[in-house]
């Protein structure tokens, strides 16, 4: 596990043994990648425009959901031909985790909005697939390689459909297998050694780091630069007096709140002053760790979250492996135009919006013949009009007020009469 990956041979080195893979989906090409990265990245460092940001979110969240239900599908592909969406499916869930801790913890945004019980449900549905991609990706072994078969002409045999010709006069086993989320066609033979060195060793070092973040999203910790809920609980549980539980709860969230990583500081400080027990010295071999792992995951999540999409990429890009699509496909671009499009519609909206409050802004004020303020809108005032209510602009002249007369005395006698 050295380097990332070996390259195709040379024309002049012919292959010997090679082994059945399918090819990355498409929705796993390098285009929709980029577009995932980059929505990923505007969704943590984005600030005051929320609107921009749920957008960006809801695009991010919905493509890594889908790579997560992928991936525990993908447990039935542990034998056979191998799949490659394995490693790209996991490369966009790593990187969903990391970005997780860093939304839940840097974005200031999110964290205030409503979409926050959205971000803690996808963290644990990531969670879920990241334990079965660790199982997935490091432990599905390839297909046993097989003899290369050429045709009479030299030519090697790649595809099932290859076999049409009468050239070849040979095939290999793997041609016949299927799957189920894959057909007997895609299958695609490639040279052994593409595949000897799938992995490199810093993505291995990675593996780590991600599956922290996996259980941070299955933990629900959803309070910012805060130790772990569940660690909290078990220190609470053997360490803390049960008559002080309740305190060291509200210490502890009190001093998350006043400053940047005071919780972890307010468990250490209650660690440190309980009386040392043998319960205390399994408490503190755990927790320990626990806190000093969750505290540089919670400051380095952006760095192992770039990192980790440097050497995933450099891993799915110069390894050789083939891609159904081509970038130049219209299922490669055609995310991004949408995204566009999306992007354009929300601003047109927003623009609308703020025209409509703008405008129902201008207040226009009318003295009544008490010396009230009225204050009309731009809506009231076209409802006045409409109902023929007379003059609303400009200054409002009281209506005049009827005083009887000797003539309306006489009026009311006869009538009386």
């Amino acid at each position: 596990m050295s380097a990332i990956a070996v390259p195709r041979p040379e024309p002049d080195d012919p292959v010997t043994l090679i082994n059945c893979v399918y090819a990355i989906s498409g929705t796993y090409g390098l285009l929709p990648r980029l577009l995932y990265y980059v929505t990923l990245a505007f969704a943590i460092f984005g600030r005051s425009r929320e609107w921009l940001i749920i957008g960006a979110l809801v695009s991010a969240l919905t493509y890594a959901g889908g790579a997560a239900i992928h991936m525990m599908a993908l447990v039935t592909s542990k034998s056979g031909v191998y799949d490659l969406d394995i490693a790209a499916a996991w490369a966009v869930l790593s990187t969903g985790a990391l970005g997780y801790i860093g939304m839940i913890h840097w974005s200031s945004t999110l964290r205030n909005s409503n979409a926050r019980v959205i971000m803690i449900c996808w963290g644990v549905l990531v969670g879920i697939s990241l334990i079965f991609g660790r199982a997935v990706l490091f432990d599905t072994p390839p297909s046993a390689p097989e003899p290369a078969c050429y045709s009479s002409l030299g030519q090697l045999l790649e595809y099932p459909i290859q076999l049409a010709s009468r050239e070849f006069n040979c095939t290999y086993q793997c041609f016949s297998i299927s799957k189920p989320m894959r057909h007997m066609s895609e299958t695609i033979a490639i040279p052994e050694q593409v595949l000897e060195n799938r992995y490199s060793g810093l993505l291995v070092a990675l593996v780590g780091p991600i599956q922290f973040a996996a259980y941070a999203g299955l933990s629900l910790d959803g309070v910012e630069h805060s130790p772990s809920q569940l660690c909290q609980r078990a220190v609470m549980k053997h360490l803390i007096h049960p008559g002080h539980k309740e305190e060291f709860t509200k210490i502890v969230y009190k001093a998350s709140v006043e400053s940047w990583y005071g919780g972890y500081f307010a468990v250490l400080s209650f660690i440190r002053r309980s009386k040392w027990t043998p319960a205390k010295v399994v408490i503190v071999s755990i927790s320990l760790p626990w806190l000093f792992i969750g505290l540089l995951i919670d400051i380095l999540c952006i760095p192992l979250m770039l990192a980790n999409i440097v050497i995933n990429e450099l891993v799915l890009q110069t390894g050789g492996w083939p891609v159904n699509e081509s970038n130049n496909n219209a299922g490669q671009w055609l995310p991004i135009v949408n995204s566009a499009l999306v992007l354009v519609a929300a601003c047109v909206s927003k623009f609308l919006e703020l025209r409509a409050r703008s405008k129902n802004a201008k207040v226009l004020t009318a003295e009544d013949s008490k010396g009230q303020t009225t204050t009309l809108t731009a809506h009231d005032l076209e409802l006045g009009m409409a109902e023929g209510e007379g003059q609303v602009t400009g200054v409002v002249k009281p209506e005049l007020v009827h005083v009887p007369t000797l003539q309306d005395m006489d009026s009311l006698r006869t009538h009386k009469t």
